[in-house]
């Protein structure tokens, strides 16, 4: 189902959110986190309720499996741990979305410009991009590496318009979560919001983006 709040038209400017909307990276997340908590002897957690953790970054990530109480640890040890095993894993369970290449393919033969804008950082950005030969369809990636402010501040979103030097009504970021509309509306572009990622569905749809879509292929019938 595609649920359209503005008429679907010409973007010549796309930017997608990594994680829950171009790929699942969930499987190699849960098991850098099991990973962690059987180095440090924590509590087992469920992949059902660590992947309800996942959002906003390994460090948001850590606090809501492992707890806020253990912040100090996270920061000293953890992260540093956390960023290296995963960094090494990363693609070995993840996976494209169903006709994410397709899609891809489809708007560079047009001549649209492809973009990322991700928390996840850039050796991991990479990594998963090139094992699913995904890499090449983007113009640039803006991880978390490359900004000083994270999502939902537009720093992100600021790097690849001044990139590519263009408004940014000629602009729109696919995310599927709450800080990625947050993102492109400080910024003052249009979103598209999907259903099939991270984010709270009822959430994303009573945001009321410029659209919402329900797989990426839906994605060609309001992005022209």
């Amino acid at each position: 189902m595609i649920i359209k709040n503005e008429q679907p038209r010409v973007y010549n400017y796309l930017i997608f959110d990594l994680d829950g909307t171009l790929v699942d990276t969930c499987p190699d997340i849960i098991e850098t986190i099991k990973f962690i908590i059987a180095q440090y002897g924590f509590k087992e957690k469920s992949d059902g309720y660590i992947r309800s953790c996942i959002g906003g970054g390994a460090r948001n990530v850590l606090l809501k499996v492992l707890g806020e109480d253990k912040a100090a640890l996270i920061d000293t040890e953890i992260l540093p741990l956390f960023v290296k095993h995963y960094t090494d894993n990363c693609a070995k369970k993840t996976f494209a979305y169903d006709g994410v290449e397709a899609v891809l393919e489809d708007y560079k033969k047009r001549g649209k410009f492809l973009s990322v804008a991700t928390f996840k950082i850039r050796s991991a950005t990479e990594k998963i991009l090139k094992t699913l030969n995904l890499i090449d369809y983007f113009d640039i990636l803006i991880t978390a590496d490359d900004v000083k402010n994270p999502k939902p501040h537009p720093d992100c979103i600021q790097a690849i318009l001044a990139y590519y030097r263009c408004e940014p009504s000629q602009a729109i970021l696919i995310g599927d979560t709450k800080t990625d509309y947050l993102t492109g509306s400080n910024a003052g572009i249009a979103v598209c919001g999907v259903t099939f990622g991270y984010g709270d569905p009822d959430e994303v749809q009573a945001l009321k983006p410029a659209y919402v879509i329900d797989t990426i292929t839906e994605l060609e019938e309001v992005v022209l």
